[in-house]
């Protein structure tokens, strides 16, 4: 089963991973400030914790408004004035506790790492001035080792897979499949949620997602085609959702756990 995008939205790769840094960082501020006041070289009682968990608070907000926007020029500038925020608290850190010293000076080090991309892409997104766009391709592929005439015979006669299909606007086409391997069966269509990134994952966690729902499809009519029936694993049996996956075991026969 191949899946391709072909086109994604105005965010790259490193908005991607400062959004999600922002996430799992600001999650580990508000669970464990503790730690993390002595992780950076600051006392762990008195206000400190509370200031830890506020930045928490911050770096949260920005990471969710960054993996919820199509263009998050604002959120990502908000990460840059967060990082002056974030240096300025470790300098004064730094002074007053002069023998944990290293661990603050760390701490600025890894701050300032992070802070050059955050400029770049600040810098970057500015520059955009055309509208986003939220949109990207999805292309999903399957070979089935069957004549093409057979393929699209079957494909005819799969009436909820091809409803679907229809309403989503999607484009099917069938090729021979490279080495004589029978044929490709190619499923393209535009994938645009609402949420963009955060609203991808949820669709996905939860099934909803057209581009899950075809894989499971796909995977199925493979199966029939070919064999002319659908083979199951017991770990698989609702499909190949992503949620269920987070709770699956090795895959055994349906008889060994009866």
């Amino acid at each position: 089963m191949a899946t391709n995008t072909v086109r994604l939205t105005d965010k790259g790769s490193l908005t991607r991973f400062l959004g999600w840094f922002s996430v799992g960082l600001g999650t580990m501020q508000l669970a464990a400030p503790r730690l993390l006041c002595r992780i950076v070289g600051a006392d762990d009682d008195g206000r400190n914790p509370a200031v830890m968990r506020l930045m928490g608070a911050r770096e949260l907000t920005q990471g969710l408004g960054i993996l919820g926007r199509p263009r998050p020029t604002a959120w990502v500038r908000s990460r840059v004035a967060g990082d002056a925020l974030d240096l300025a608290l470790l300098g004064a850190v730094a002074v007053r506790n002069p023998g944990r010293r290293l661990r603050a000076a760390f701490a600025i080090a890894n701050v300032a790492a992070v802070t050059a991309p955050d400029v770049a892409e600040s810098l970057r997104l500015s520059r955009r001035r055309d509208r986003p766009d939220t949109r990207r391709l999805i292309r999903k592929a399957v070979t089935i080792n069957m004549s093409r005439q057979d393929v699209e015979a079957a494909w005819l006669g799969a009436a909820e897979q091809r409803r679907k299909i229809e309403d989503a606007e999607a484009k099917v086409t069938f090729s021979a499949a490279p080495g004589d391997r029978g044929t490709e069966l190619v499923i393209e269509f535009e994938d645009e949620p609402k949420g963009d990134d955060l609203g991808r994952l949820a669709a996905a966690l939860s099934g909803k997602d057209l581009a899950t729902q075809l894989s499971d499809d796909l995977r199925r009519f493979k199966q029939r085609v070919e064999t002319g029936e659908v083979v199951r694993s017991d770990s698989t049996l609702a499909g190949h959702l992503l949620a269920g996956h987070l709770k699956q075991r090795p895959a055994r026969p349906l008889e060994a756990v009866r």
